[in-house]
């Protein structure tokens, strides 16, 4: 008897636990793919969230049924937090918004540069739906005129877009792999790179094709936004930005880095009217060794890298002449070697601190944790003595033996 009132307990406890009286059906979610912070300009203490909820039939199967829909629905409310918009939003919204497919984060470099930045993005962690993995952009403009201006033309879901944009990011290091979970782990000292975008454009011709920041790249058509170079963040704060040749660098010089080849050009040794483009591909990791027990630390860096030649337009005998072989290797390995110290003297001495991820080399070298921060690397790094080594090796010199010249056949 007491066996079968106990099963009998049993059961009815797993029908309680197997409730499904708050659950939704997926048609009655408003996915958001896209979140954008703008501080308010009003009440300074106030900021703008805009939410870009994706229109699932779009793009899908089931486009037939809604030709004329737009791919997205963009939406902007003014409030105190993150979350009192996601509350709010349901007094306009039919359907109860949902941060599932929460792919991208964009933030407006007015609110980046203030520090309620850092408490808005620190209060909305406590949502379960935010994670750790989602993308951080700044944009130049506000946030919500930049969601707006950007319309792909080859993508027509939004979450597409980006998730595509981010393997260019791999691929090309112009810009930085940026996340939340990078920048909780950066917020203290250290400098945390986050990727730079605008649509609003200030073109400019540079011979160097990387020495950009978004928005200067010489375009003349397709989807206005661009992105390229980092903006710097210090203390939860943007302090500054970085160019797409500096961004490039920065992760070079990391230890572990997620780029592990780039096309780049230089200029040609033999005749400096012209360029020769390459592609860089790490050879092993950077080393980076600190000598902490002087009064000055002192870094020493090398980074090994192979070099294929991609294209010769001076059309100089690289491929059988040795001599020419070695100036260009030197030639990079210089241009390099000065690029890496120009950026860490502007680290230095602008924003005081690197974004190089030395301070997990630093830490190494202590006992406890509360040594480290008594040593302060952070404001040590300043006035750090750092040498920077390039390992260069031409590994292919391209498929010609040598290159095609014009001969004038007038003469002998």
């Amino acid at each position: 008897m007491k066996k079968r009132i106990t099963l009998l307990l049993s059961l009815f406890s797993v029908l309680l636990l197997s409730s499904c009286g708050d659950k939704l059906e997926l048609e009655q979610y408003a996915y958001v793919v896209v979140i954008g912070l703008d501080i308010n300009e009003d009440d300074e203490r106030l900021i703008d969230v805009t939410f870009q909820i994706a229109n699932p039939q779009v793009g899908s199967s089931s486009a037939g049924e809604a030709p004329n829909e737009p791919a997205s629905d963009i939406v902007t409310f003014t409030t105190s937090d993150l979350l009192s918009a996601k509350e709010l939003a349901n007094s306009v919204i039919t359907r109860e918004l949902n941060f599932d497919h929460l792919k991208t984060i964009i933030v407006g470099e007015k609110l980046a540069k203030n520090e309620l930045f850092h408490h808005t993005i620190a209060s909305a962690m406590f949502d379960p739906q935010m994670r750790l993995e989602n993308s951080l952009i700044v944009s130049k403009e506000k946030a919500q005129e930049f969601i707006q201006a950007n319309k792909p033309e080859l993508e027509t879901r939004p979450h597409k877009y980006y998730f595509y944009m981010e393997q260019r990011w791999i691929n090309t290091g112009l810009v930085p792999i940026s996340d939340l979970n990078r920048y909780f782990q950066r917020m203290s000292g250290e400098l945390f790179l986050a990727n730079y975008a605008t649509a609003d454009k200030n073109e400019k011709l540079k011979w160097n094709e990387d020495d950009y920041i978004a928005g200067q790249i010489p375009q003349k058509s397709g989807d206005p936004v661009q992105m390229i170079g980092a903006a710097v963040f210090k203390n939860g704060k943007m302090v500054g930005v970085l160019t797409g040749e500096e961004t490039r660098m920065a992760l070079f010089l990391r230890t572990k880095s997620l780029s592990h080849f780039i096309t780049q050009s230089f200029p040609d040794p033999i005749n400096d009217d012209y360029r020769i483009s390459v592609q860089i591909m790490m050879n092993g990791k950077t080393k980076v060794k600190l000598d902490l027990k002087t009064d000055l630390p002192k870094v020493n860096v090398t980074v090994p890298v192979k070099v294929q030649v991609f294209s010769n337009n001076s059309l100089a005998n690289y491929t059988t002449n040795l001599r020419n072989q070695q100036k260009l290797k030197q030639a990079i390995k210089e241009d390099l070697e000065k690029s890496a110290m120009d950026l860490i003297k502007k680290t230095q001495e602008e924003f005081r601190s690197e974004p190089f991820s030395w301070y997990l080399n630093a830490r190494q070298q202590f006992w406890t944790i509360d040594e480290y921060y008594k040593y302060n690397w952070v404001e040590k790094y300043a006035n750090a003595i750092v040498h920077v080594e390039f390992d260069v090796i031409i590994e292919s010199l391209g498929p010609q033996i040598k290159p095609e010249v014009i001969k004038d056949k007038g003469k002998d």
